[in-house]
């Protein structure tokens, strides 16, 4: 992924996402997130504002386990929307030139459209703002894939076929074979999708489906339905 195209991710998907940010109503952003369930809809955009306000001050302390966003979401958690926004409206901007800079190889600054697209795509599941769009969560699994070091419950070589190209995770000789829409992959990746979900994709055996349905995750793996 070149500097370009991410800082260039970046920003589309935090224009979509303040656009959408300004029009909730009350009701809206008090809502919970069900991929974040411990979010409401104001947490998810405060987070968002606080991951670009620490990435260009450097404060990478505890990156990105829960304290650190903890963090975020309670320093704005009494601020109007409107701020928020406006704060992420300097700090992203900041952010961008900072990836285009080249000073930090730091993978999640230099990739933040990961979060923000994983984040957007929460919010489409809770608001019905939209997907965001193909050529982000196409970049996402180019980022994240291949990964040598699975979750350590998801044994040997899996290859994930979907109809933009095909996935590996894990290491050592191929032990499964599955297929399933590249979004969903996207959306498995992270946690997004449940245990039954990936069972319900192709597979070349029920017991490849049954060890790897809790093993693709790289975030901790939701046990409810998600659809978004």
């Amino acid at each position: 992924m070149n500097a370009t195209t991410s800082a260039d991710l970046y920003a589309a998907s935090r224009a979509r996402l303040t656009e959408a940010g300004l029009s909730f109503s009350p009701e809206t952003l008090a809502g919970r997130v069900p991929a974040c369930p411990d979010w409401t809809v104001h947490n998810l955009l405060s987070h968002l504002a606080g991951v670009a306000a620490d990435f260009v001050s450097g404060n990478l302390d505890g990156v990105p386990r829960p304290p650190w966003t903890a963090v975020q979401v309670d320093a704005r958690r009494s601020t109007p929307i409107s701020g928020v926004l406006d704060e992420w409206a300097t700090t992203g901007p900041t952010l961008e030139k900072l990836i285009l800079s080249g000073e930090t190889s730091h993978p999640l600054i230099c990739n933040p459209y990961v979060d923000a697209g994983t984040h957007e795509a929460d919010l489409h599941g809770a608001t019905g703002i939209g997907r965001p769009p193909r050529e982000l969560w196409l970049a996402t699994l180019d980022w994240i894939f291949p990964v040598t070091e699975p979750n350590e419950d998801a044994p040997g070589l899996l290859s994930v076929v979907t109809p933009d190209g095909t996935y590996q995770v894990g290491a050592g000789e191929p032990v499964a074979e599955v297929r399933t829409d590249s979004y969903e992959l996207f959306r498995a990746a992270f946690g997004r999708r449940s245990p039954a979900q990936l069972r319900a994709w192709q597979w070349s055996s029920a017991d490849a489906a049954d060890s790897w349905s809790t093993g693709l995750a790289f975030l901790p793996q939701t046990q409810v339905d998600l659809i978004d």
